[in-house]
């Protein structure tokens, strides 16, 4: 198991892939501070010694609190595109080459699916958690870390958000747990890749699976009046769905990387190869 999960970790983390879900992804971050944060450095000034003013904050405007601006909406909607890129291919080409074959004749089966799920899992929620983070450094570069004042009306948390006392009385915490909390849903999210790669013929509809998946469950949720429901909304630290129940996270984390091991080994129970 071991030497597998090594294996497969390399194999993703050096992969011109994984490279490139992260440059995607740093790119949307420098095109959002460019366009959206360095235009307010200007009236920093302005603010200086009015105790009535409270300036622009990065807890307001970096990537994932910028509720005004085109790229948070672009960046959360290609993060799952992002994060499966890495394996995608990779899982779906094993069970149409000779690689499988042999993890069968060594009997690690099994050993073989668990460490392609955690590699899976890994590479998407690094590939999050390293955009985010990017973002939010370079935010602050060029915004003061102010304490957001619930009184100004300038954010859109309220005592319907997840974590509410926390972002006003905690930014930089409440901040951090939902950097990670996204890199956990989006790393579980892409866990799909897996069911993916044995119930679709081609490597690239294996890939896209993910992405067009998640689209399509915002697409309806939000037809539905849902939104609560839908991993995009939640996954935005803005929180443009209210009142999301713990059980939807439970869902998202557990429930749907379960699924896809379900229709995995239950595709491949019926098949020669794993």
């Amino acid at each position: 198991m071991k030497e597998l999960l090594q294996f497969e970790l390399k194999r993703c983390f050096h992969g011109r892939k994984f490279l490139f879900a992260l440059t995607a992804g740093a790119v949307i971050s420098i095109c959002h501070i460019i366009f959206s944060v360095l235009p307010l450095v200007q009236w920093l000034d302005g603010w200086q010694g009015d105790l009535f003013l409270t300036p622009h904050s990065v807890y307001g405007h970096w990537i994932g609190m910028d509720a005004a601006t085109i790229w948070p909406t672009l960046l959360y909607l290609l993060f799952p595109l992002f994060a499966a890129l890495p394996c995608a291919d990779s899982a779906f080409w094993d069970f149409h080459s000779g690689y499988c074959m042999q993890i069968i004749a060594r009997g690690k089966k099994r050993h073989y699916v668990f460490a392609k799920w955690i590699t899976i899992f890994l590479s998407g929620a690094l590939v999050v958690l390293v955009t985010l983070c990017f973002d939010f450094a370079l935010c602050c570069l060029f915004l003061p870390m102010v304490r957001p004042e619930a009184l100004t009306n300038l954010y859109g948390i309220n005592d319907r958000s997840f974590l509410t006392q926390w972002f006003y009385r905690m930014p930089l915490l409440y901040t951090a747990v939902y950097i990670v909390m996204d890199a956990v849903f989006i790393g579980a999210w892409g866990c799909l890749v897996l069911a993916s790669s044995v119930l679709l013929p081609n490597r690239l509809q294996s890939a896209i699976t993910p992405f067009l998946f998640y689209l399509l469950t915002y697409f309806v949720f939000n037809w539905l009046h849902f939104d609560r429901f839908a991993l995009f909304a939640i996954a935005l630290p803005f929180q443009p769905a209210q009142d999301v129940s713990l059980l939807t996270f439970f869902v998202y984390i557990f429930v749907v990387p379960a699924l896809s091991f379900f229709f995995y080994f239950k595709k491949r129970e019926r098949s020669d190869v794993l």
